[in-house]
């Protein structure tokens, strides 16, 4: 059996490429090209760029050659990190484009070698010596299919091909519906519109986070620009009889101010680029682990009757802190046994809404994939087959699903037991469709899917419009950090000037 996986590259140190050798071969691995005339180019209008910053900040010259120094190890990442924004763009639409054509063709024939090789027209270039990364993976699957030379699943070892150079969730979602498609039959056509739909709706959401991220990246450079104009201002600004802008410490800070705006530019750009493919992946259940069993497991009524116990323990002493030591005292022991008693409440709000998020993420991924498997499936089994490949965060309460709908099979409970903590109203109705879907839907079950879908829908664009938002938000603040050194720099001049003053009224 063929192992899916997604390939991760080591992350290159920025040392390396100042080999242009390296950088060079690394632009190539993108499929690009560029000529030495082309970056010397590049290389001369950054220096004089920095030169002339260097120049109108009256910078010395140690200092100018630190900035500098700081500039040439990043120069080639930022350099190369414009080819790897093209390509990460190239391998999104190129997927997209193959999911697309592979589900109409598979939609028409429900064959997968068939629909491999209506596909590979759409990417195969004639008369070209060398083909692109998704058209020769294309090729080799379909030459593996051909040769039927496999131990295991001969289609998850064909795929594992594309999936290695383009691996994400949606890829392995849409493989793993072919192949059960393949190997037991049926009627697809309604599957596969649900993937299509999901696809656009994909689509449409990552250009969508494409715009923020270009939006957020605008307004930290702007908010560099006003960083370095608030600092020119103050150096014309100030008397040239002080002298300051040739004081070392107004010169370091000058310099701290360069390299920090450079460092938060570079910051912002890394942050903001990567792949499309797995952008806004989830959290691992790991890091949020402790808060989901505090909620699911923990009793809230002993907790708090343990905090309150231990805050009442102090209370005498707020009183005795009044009057043998100083008021000032006792309202810290006042807010010292408040802080013990609503710990636990506080603690569970924050850990509510944490999980909450995590749980409204993970919960339609499951339900697509349980969608799809009930186009041939009945829901008990759907579950069952399902589970595994659901988020962690889901895996505890759909076992308890699973346990509870086959001791009362015809009971409404197990679904609305689940998550009922949370009390969440869109996984509710959810869950009470699948129930009305079990009980009583056999006569009507693709208006019943469809309706699930719809629905399904409305929760899946919410989830990954919260990752995001979370893959925004984590940049965000950088916004506000180029302002924040333009203001260092103006209060050091200001304490100079200060100085000054008083050291010649001092000697007057």
């Amino acid at each position: 059996m063929a192992v899916r996986r997604n390939v991760k590259t080591k992350k290159a140190s920025l040392f390396r490429y100042l080999n242009p050798k390296n950088l060079n071969n690394e632009i190539k691995g993108y499929g690009y090209s560029c000529t030495p005339a082309d970056y010397l180019k590049y290389l001369l209008l950054v220096y004089g760029g920095t030169a002339g910053f260097s120049y109108l900040f009256k910078l010395q010259t140690p200092y100018i050659i630190f900035i500098m120094i700081v500039i040439t190890v990043l120069l080639p990442d930022i350099f190369l990190n414009q080819f790897r924004n093209m390509y990460e763009a190239k391998r999104f639409e190129d997927i997209t484009s193959y999911m697309e054509q592979l589900l109409y063709s598979f939609k028409r024939r429900a064959k997968i070698l068939s629909a491999l090789e209506d596909t590979l027209t759409l990417f195969y270039r004639e008369n070209s010596k060398s083909q692109g990364n998704l058209c020769n993976a294309i090729m080799k699957a379909i030459e593996h299919i051909k040769t039927a030379a496999s131990n295991g699943d001969i289609y998850q070892e064909a795929f594992l091909f594309i999936e290695k150079e383009y691996g994400c969730k949606r890829l392995y979602k849409m493989h793993d519906f072919l192949m059960r498609v393949e190997a037991a039959g049926g009627e697809c056509s309604g599957a596969i519109d649900i993937l299509l739909d999901d696809r656009k709706l994909w689509m449409d959401r990552m250009y969508t986070l494409q715009k923020e991220k270009a939006n957020v990246k605008v307004k930290i450079t702007i908010g560099i620009g006003l960083s370095f104009l608030i600092c020119g201002l103050g150096i014309y600004m100030l008397p040239a009889d002080f002298h300051i802008t040739e004081n070392p410490l107004s010169q370091t800070v000058t310099t701290i101010v360069i390299v920090s705006n450079i460092l938060i530019w570079y910051i912002s750009q890394k942050k903001l680029s990567g792949s499309l493919l797995v952008s806004g992946d989830d959290v691992p259940f790991k890091e949020v682990q402790k808060r989901y069993n505090y909620i699911m497991h923990e009793d809230m009524k002993k907790k708090r009757k343990k905090v309150m116990l231990t805050a009442l323990v102090f209370t005498p002493l707020i009183p005795f802190a009044y009057w043998k030591l100083t008021p000032v005292t006792a309202v810290f022991m006042a807010v010292f046994c408040w802080l013990v008693a609503t710990q636990p409440k506080r603690r569970y709000k924050t850990s509510m809404k944490i999980i909450m998020k995590e749980v409204e993420k993970s919960f339609p991924e499951w339900l697509m994939s349980l969608a799809l498997q009930l186009q041939t499936d009945n829901v008990h089994v759907s579950i069952y087959k399902t589970m595994d490949t659901a988020g962690e965060v889901l895996q505890e309460e759909l076992e308890k699903l699973l346990n509870g709908i086959e001791q009362n099979p015809n009971s409404l409970r197990p679904y609305t037991d689940f998550f009922e903590k949370l009390q969440l109203p869109d996984i509710t109705s959810a869950m009470k469709m699948l129930y009305s879907m079990a009980e009583f839907g056999a006569a009507d079950v693709e208006k019943q899917i469809g309706s699930l879908v719809q629905r399904n829908t409305i929760m899946m664009d919410k989830a990954e419009r919260i990752r995001n938002e979370d893959a925004v938000s984590g940049v965000s603040f950088l916004i506000l950090l180029p302002m924040l050194t333009g203001v260092i720099k103006l209060i050091v001049d200001l304490g100079l000037v200060v100085m000054i003053i008083m050291a010649t009224i001092n000697t007057v």
